[in-house]
């Protein structure tokens, strides 16, 4: 921990309000943009925030701080929306919740700027083979159902199911070697 850090939490520590409105207002932004990439609700990600700066000020004096506070401050968020996820059992939803939002977020961008991230992943959809490409295409850009992308390809649903799941893993591994993204499936 730094200086820096080492003097934010002492005067934490003293419940300096001033101090820690200024911590408040530097990450409160930041930190909800972060749980909303975990949990995509904005008033629980409020909610994960507030109790994460309320157990800092709750806590202040009993806090281990081992690299800096901006990292113990994401990695108390990203704790709590997970431990959320999991209360609420929707973990393998929330996985496709979170490539749903990926995908839809890259159509905007690329109907607007397409971005070197935006290529990479084309690049790697596109090196699917044609048939699961044509699933994936279907399933998250044109947003068909596996039922009616079942009836389309005249196979059973479990077949497009597992045709998904293979391409999610082959672009997990593509994008994980070229890019920050990281698919959690």
């Amino acid at each position: 921990m730094n200086n820096s850090d080492r003097l934010i939490l002492n005067e934490l520590q003293k419940h300096n309000k001033k101090v820690f409105e200024a911590i408040f207002y530097e990450y409160h932004q930041a930190l909800l943009r972060f749980a909303e990439r975990i949990v995509f609700n904005k008033d629980v990600c409020e909610d994960i925030v507030q109790s994460v700066f309320i157990s800092l000020w709750e806590n202040a004096g009993s806090v281990e701080i081992q690299k800096s506070l901006k990292s113990w401050l994401y990695q108390a968020v990203r704790y709590k929306g997970l431990t959320y996820l999991r209360n609420m059992n929707i973990y393998d939803k929330h996985k496709l919740i979170y490539l749903e939002y990926e995908i839809s977020e890259l159509i905007e961008s690329e109907a607007q700027d397409p971005s070197e991230l935006t290529k990479k992943i084309n690049i790697a959809i596109e090196t699917l083979p044609s048939e699961m490409q044509k699933i994936f295409r279907m399933k998250y850009l044109d947003g068909l159902k596996v039922r009616e992308i079942a009836e389309q390809f005249n196979i059973s649903e479990n077949t497009v199911k597992t045709q998904l799941m293979r391409a999610k893993t082959s672009l997990r591994e593509v994008l994980s070697k070229v890019s920050f993204i990281y698919f959690y499936f």
